[in-house]
């Protein structure tokens, strides 16, 4: 097993966190704590039509701020055309700061929006590393799923629609600043999204703590992550969606999300980008179909760090390493299978041999990804896997 407390470690987290049931009726205070009065307001379209508490929010903010440009999102899986199209509504006006009430997509488009706002042209100037020159405006966000980690990384997701490719603006600059939880924003969030979510931020934790890049840090978060995931996960699988559900599932999607960040991503988070792009299906969905196969994989080829991660939800004496992560593997399938992710890619519209091959030929332009996992998966695994869900 790696010696991580060894090896030089490198661990990145500059959002300021608040949590707790009605936080973000102090939305107003925090920002003008900061000295931020004028704001541009990012939310989701589902969000703004069915949550009352949202229009209780936007209402505060009016009566307290100086300044609120309201920007509703329509789209689930913003392009960069989109980006540009978004940023029309806030031109000419004078802003301090932006603010996302959302899934990780409504979040993305804020954090591409400050971005935006400072550095001129078009968005699709920016996709890719170090390509921002102008500090984009601050950023706040306000999660309505536990899933992306999107409130405390610094990506921001969009399709390209030319290159049929999904690839972000990525700049150390766009940190959220503060980034607050409250399981209010949840209330409204159908099972379905809910699920997918949580499993996107479980796919966020375990891809994260078996990175080759994965620190003693890193994997500390990858560990509080999945301890309040799993457990939590298993409580909705039943139907419970108490306020402390909620709220746990949130705190683990931010801890997944600062885990990944400093780590890395891993052959399901890769994968699932060709379903977005082709087949429109949300990111945490598409990753989490690919999950179990990846873990059993990796056990099948004989990692089994896995069963650190079993020993925090089960009580299991006497078991080998192996044997702990043999029964992990079953139970995270079982978990997925329990919360209504799909078995198959049949669900997603993938039904031809075609659709299988494009899923294929496109899924290593994220190599890099593929390289993190802690045991080879190349063409050849990733071909297995995709058909073995066919």
């Amino acid at each position: 097993m790696k010696n991580f407390v060894s090896e030089n470690i490198k661990f990145v987290f500059k959002t300021e966190m608040h949590s707790g049931d009605g936080i973000a009726r102090d939305l107003s205070k925090h920002l003008k704590n900061n000295s931020w009065s004028k704001i541009g307001l990012v939310i989701d379209k589902g969000l703004y039509e069915n949550s009352a508490y949202v229009k209780e929010i936007i209402e505060t903010c009016k009566k307290e701020l100086e300044r609120v440009v309201l920007f509703i999102s329509i789209m689930p899986e913003p392009t960069y055309d989109y980006l540009d199209t978004a940023k029309s509504a806030f031109i000419g006006n004078e802003l301090d700061c932006f603010v996302g009430i959302g899934g990780g997509s409504t979040l993305d488009l804020t954090k591409g929006l400050a971005t935006l706002y400072t550095n001129p042209g078009e968005a699709i100037q920016y996709r890719g590393f170090g390509k921002v020159k102008n500090i984009p405006l601050p950023v706040v966000a306000l999660p309505s799923t536990a899933g992306t980690g999107s409130e405390v990384t610094p990506y921001a997701v969009f399709i390209d629609t030319v290159a049929k490719w999904k690839f972000g603006i990525n700049t150390e600059y766009n940190y959220p600043r503060l980034a607050l939880y409250d399981p209010k924003f949840l209330d409204s969030c159908p099972m379905k999204v809910f699920a997918s979510a949580g499993m996107d931020a479980m796919t966020h934790t375990l891809e994260s703590f078996v990175a080759k890049n994965a620190t003693f840090m890193s994997r500390m978060f990858s560990l509080q992550a999945f301890s309040l995931l799993f457990v939590n996960l298993k409580k909705l699988s039943q139907g419970d969606c108490s306020c402390q559900v909620k709220l746990s599932l949130l705190l683990g999607s931010g801890c997944a999300g600062a885990a990944l960040m400093n780590s890395g991503a891993g052959p399901a988070g890769a994968l699932s980008y060709p379903l977005g792009v082709y087949f429109d299906i949300p990111h945490g969905l598409a990753g989490s179909v690919f999950l179990p196969g990846v873990i059993q994989h990796n056990v099948d080829k004989g990692y089994y760090d896995y069963a650190q991660l079993h020993d925090l939800v089960f009580e299991e004496a006497g078991l080998s390493h192996k044997e702990k992560s043999v029964i992990f593997a079953s139970e995270i399938k079982k978990l997925s299978s329990d919360l209504g992710i799909p078995t198959d890619l049949k669900g997603f519209g993938v039904k031809t041999e075609s659709d299988l091959k494009l899923i294929i030929d496109n899924s290593m332009q994220l190599k890099a990804a593929f390289d993190q996992n802690p045991v080879l998966f190349d063409n050849e695994e990733i071909s297995r896997l995709i058909y073995s869900l066919k």
